[in-house]
């Protein structure tokens, strides 16, 4: 790819060249030209007159040659014909040179059209080669055209010499530029070169290098910074992916081993029925834990699915909030809890409704697994400006200072889980998770003994 984008680029430079220098030369050879003609035709022009002043006092065309022959140099090339283009006169050098010359087209053509006035035409003479003529209607006699021509000589070698000098350095030209921006091409992608190297050398085993751009290659900088961007979002992809994988299988590890024991000790002899009851009692109970951290799990891997929060559906949050509410009620109730609520009516959000109320859920049974018999848990959803605020708070006993920074990562169990509380430390990662994929912040707020506050902020539908 690289080889073909250089023999584009170079291809592409060496047409454009190629282009520039041919109309260079055709408006040099143009313009030159037209100098030299102009310089070329004045002379004639000159001669013309001097030669007109010969014919003045000429009364018919019979006299026209005796006055031209005396005042008419031996290499002069000098005409005179009628309108209908017959020969009236024509100079020595040309009586001698040029025997078909009353039936050249050209020059008698000249004669022919009926000008008013002076005509400029090139001719080719057997004798003379290119000569460059001037054609014009003499006053006296009337009815006769006067042709006086010169050899264009120099005019013609300067000329020419530009046109074969044109057809030479032009192709050299080209092919030195051409080698030129190949060479320039190869050192412009070389950049390119070194990030398709890198890039082919990161392993998703080792995400952390990084492709190195020299700071005066700014166009390509932006290219590496997005693409160095790209790998530091791949690398936390990855990291994540580990981390889950290796938390997942850490806490199903615990209940297989608990199953398999039981079950080893069971067929380790003969036992009676109260003791195989037992065990598969046990056996039950951790597959029902298995069961909470596989649901768990699925809940979490969907939750990191984004929302479009910018052209969803519109959900009705103060009713998700309400509904949650209630089955809270009714969650804590066998607690001896007290859940006051306060809700914000006709609050509008864009995103998933049952996803949304997996958070209260997660957040509630939170509250309610922490909090001592007696207490109390408040749920209110309140508008903030373009963002409504959802919070759920407990008078349980608190979240340690050093518990706060870990409190929403998966499986991470806080000390005061040490109360007894069953969980898979799941259920504040999967609400952080929803939150942030709908565009929202969840944060908390609490000390050791004196109840957490959750607080969870996410953007209002728009008009």
């Amino acid at each position: 790819m690289l080889e073909s984008l250089r023999a584009r680029l170079t291809a592409w430079y060496v047409a454009v060249l190629a282009v520039a220098l041919c109309l260079f030369a055709a408006l040099l050879h143009g313009s030159l030209s037209q100098r030299l003609y102009g310089h070329h035709d004045d002379e004639l022009s000159t001669e013309a007159e001097q030669i007109t002043a010969l014919l003045v006092d000429v009364a018919s065309p019979g006299q026209v040659a005796a006055a031209l022959d005396s005042g008419v140099g031996v290499e002069s090339l000098v005409l005179v014909l009628n309108a209908s283009g017959a020969m009236v006169y024509r100079s020595q050098a040309l009586r001698d040179g040029e025997p078909a010359l009353a039936r050249h087209e050209v020059l008698v053509h000249a004669a022919t059209i009926g000008a008013t006035r002076a005509q400029f035409f090139t001719a080719v003479l057997e004798s003379a080669g290119t000569v460059r003529f001037i054609c014009l209607p003499l006053p006296n006699p009337r009815g006769l055209y006067l042709q006086v021509g010169q050899p264009i000589g120099e005019v013609g070698e300067t000329l020419r010499f530009l046109t074969v000098a044109s057809l030479v350095l032009i192709p050299v030209v080209l092919a030195v530029t051409g080698f030129g921006g190949l060479v320039i091409a190869r050192r412009a992608l070389a950049p390119m070169e070194r990030m398709r190297t890198t890039l082919e050398t990161i392993q998703a085993e080792d995400l952390s290098r990084r492709i190195d751009v020299h700071p005066r290659e700014r166009e390509l900088g932006q290219l590496v910074g997005t693409l160095n961007r790209l790998l530091d979002r791949l690398a936390r992809a990855f990291a994540s992916l580990r981390e889950f994988a290796g938390d997942a299988s850490h806490q199903l590890q615990t209940p297989l081993t608990v199953m398999k024991g039981s079950i080893d000790v069971a067929l380790s002899a003969p036992r009676d029925s109260n003791t195989y009851r037992e065990v598969l009692g046990q056996v039950a109970q951790e597959a029902d834990t298995m069961s909470a951290i596989l649901m768990d799990l699925r809940a979490l891997s969907l939750a990191d699915a984004p929302v479009q929060s910018s052209s969803g559906p519109s959900v009705h949050l103060s009713d998700i909030v309400s509904e949650a509410a209630d089955l809270l009620v009714a969650l804590a109730e066998p607690s001896d809890l007290g859940v006051d609520v306060s809700i914000e009516s006709g609050i509008f959000i864009r995103g998933d409704a049952i996803r949304l109320q997996q958070v209260v859920l997660n957040l509630g049974e939170n509250a309610v697994k922490y909090s001592r018999p007696g207490g109390r848990i408040t749920i209110g959803l309140t508008r903030d400006g373009a963002q409504t605020a959802l919070t759920v708070s407990d008078s349980g006993t608190g979240i340690a200072a050093d518990d706060l920074p870990h409190i929403f990562e998966r499986f991470y169990r806080s000390r005061r889980a040490g109360q007894g509380a069953d969980g898979t430390g799941l259920g504040l990662a999967i609400a952080r998770r929803i939150v942030e994929a709908h565009g929202g912040r969840i944060a908390v707020e609490s000390r050791a003994g004196a109840g957490a506050v959750f607080t969870v902020r996410l953007p209002l539908a728009s008009a």
